[in-house]
């Protein structure tokens, strides 16, 4: 289809295809296969080129594709509890829905790894249902597949108060998406991991002063 815009318009030279493919952040999930889809789009332009004369300059945009697992958000356990044995256990994080909006808009899934307080491994294992610390319905990180609207409780490392919970595949539509300040909670930080394993901040956290700089004072008396 893009291809038959081109043949309206012969000043065109350049087809850009844009981004949209498919990056599997589950181990059950396919990725793209960018040998596989690339086939067809070579031998297409190929064959607009023997037919019209012009070899078109074809661009994407694989930002997500590149950067999705890239990205991990690091969080603390605020709290844990239990609405009984009908019920689930909860881990509250001290981050949700306003660093990682996905799973509450789409349902989608994310790889979420338990780490407990001084690096040890967790000792033995729990279902959990892990949620953020909007006091939203929707602030949920375990979703079921698909259905935001639907508790699913998820297999993890133990937790207690103080471990770490780290959210795999958070290096796109996360940070860029987030439900930016919702319920005055700053921006967090975010920092990049060197070739050396050094850590370099590339966004200091916000300070809670912007998030009201803003505003501008009114007398209401004159109103």
């Amino acid at each position: 289809m893009s291809l038959d815009l081109c043949r309206q318009f012969p000043e065109v030279t350049t087809l850009n295809l844009g981004g949209g493919f498919k990056v599997g952040r589950m181990n059950d999930e396919a990725s793209t296969d960018l040998s596989v889809v690339g086939v067809p789009v070579s031998d297409n332009f190929r064959s607009f080129a023997e037919e019209t004369g012009r070899k078109l300059h074809l661009e994407i945009e694989p930002g997500t594709f590149l950067l999705a697992n890239a990205g991990a958000l690091v969080s603390t356990v605020q709290d844990v509890c239990t609405t009984g044995a009908e019920g689930h256990t909860f881990l509250k994080l001290d981050s949700g829905m306003t660093e990682v909006l996905r799973p509450s808009l789409y349902g989608s899934q994310h790889p979420i790894v338990t780490v407990a307080r001084g690096g040890q491994e967790p000792q033995g294992e729990g279902s959990y249902i892990v949620v953020g610390h909007c006091c939203e319905s929707g602030d949920l990180l375990t979703p079921a597949d698909g259905d935001p609207e639907t508790l699913a409780e998820r297999s993890l490392g133990s937790a207690t108060i103080g471990d770490l919970v780290v959210i795999e595949g958070s290096g796109a539509y996360c940070a860029g998406m987030s439900a930016k300040n919702y319920n005055s909670f700053p921006e967090a930080a975010e920092v990049m991991v060197g070739r050396d394993g050094a850590i370099h901040v590339i966004r200091a956290r916000q300070p809670l002063e912007q998030i009201w700089a803003n505003e501008i004072s009114v007398d209401v008396k004159n109103l």
